[in-house]
């Protein structure tokens, strides 16, 4: 009876969670998919991020969420072929800019392939305790092996950049929590730091000998 009632509680939110989403969708009109190499978008939504105003067309936004509303569940998002590099990779925050979190990555779509529905990897926020918390925003990214093109690889109308120290392209979108340094910085005040006992990226993580 109390697996029954945790799965109908779960199924609720899940739920709730997609139903404004859905309504912003039919608002919207014609649906819209962006993909790789889109331009930049004509009509942005009417708050600004920041980051030099560099906003999401309202239309990606709502795609984009649509088709990550379920990862809100780790669970869902783990048997989706999402995994957890904490062993790896560690917690990422930034002591001046803000916080990052937790990535989960899909190594399936490590590719030169980018689909706003299909993030490589999703990012949570993690609690005091250590454990995801819920999903902030989407990762994307592009190995630099796997990418061929002078241009860097493009999405919602914006360049990734390259990573500091990894050989990856990269593009941080973050849709789940609002980030007052704007919707594609990589850091986000707004997240909490990495908590106590939790390994840290750069500084704990990846391993000397990895």
């Amino acid at each position: 009876m109390t697996t029954t009632i945790t799965r109908s509680i779960r199924a609720r939110r899940l739920w709730l969670a997609a139903l404004p989403l859905a309504a912003l969708a039919a608002a919207c009109g014609a649906d819209h998919v962006a993909s790789a190499g889109s331009p930049p978008s004509a009509a942005p939504v009417s708050h600004d991020h920041g980051a030099g105003g560099a906003d999401m067309k309202q239309s990606d936004r709502v795609t984009a969420m649509l088709a990550t509303a379920g990862y809100q569940d780790l669970a869902t998002a783990e048997a989706a072929g999402y995994a957890s590099s904490i062993d790896t990779l560690g917690c990422f925050q930034n002591a001046q800019a803000g916080g990052m979190g937790l990535h989960y990555i899909n190594g399936s779509l490590m590719d030169a392939k980018v689909d706003p529905t299909k993030p490589e990897a999703l990012v949570y926020e993690l609690g005091l305790d250590g454990k995801p918390l819920a999903l902030v925003a989407h990762e994307y990214i592009v190995p630099i092996e796997a990418w061929t093109a002078t241009r860097p690889p493009r999405l919602f109308g914006m360049d990734f950049h390259r990573h500091p120290t990894l050989p990856l392209w990269v593009l941080h979108t973050w849709l789940w929590k609002d980030n007052p340094s704007g919707v594609f910085a990589d850091w986000n005040p707004a997240v909490r730091l990495c908590p106590a006992g939790v390994p840290i990226f750069g500084v704990d993580l990846p391993a000397a000998d990895a």
